[in-house]
């Protein structure tokens, strides 16, 4: 008698393969977009780390420097 009533789980929808696929619908998208910043962020950083460059600027002028 329970038969009918437990039919929809062998339905393909609600496969593990398919509920797996689609758990997050967005997650590709946002995976390639995170991917696409860090990789522009590699690229438009380069060369600027280290070295005088990451001193922060100042227009006061300390004491070490006027002697």
């Amino acid at each position: 008698p329970w038969a009918r009533r437990e039919a929809w789980r062998a339905h393909p929808r609600f496969s593990r393969a398919n509920v797996i696929r689609n758990a997050w619908p967005g997650f590709t998208w946002g995976l390639g977009a995170f991917l696409i910043y860090l990789g522009y962020d590699a690229l438009s950083t380069r060369g600027h780390l280290g070295g005088e460059n990451n001193k922060p600027h100042s227009t006061e002028t300390t004491s070490s420097e006027t002697h």
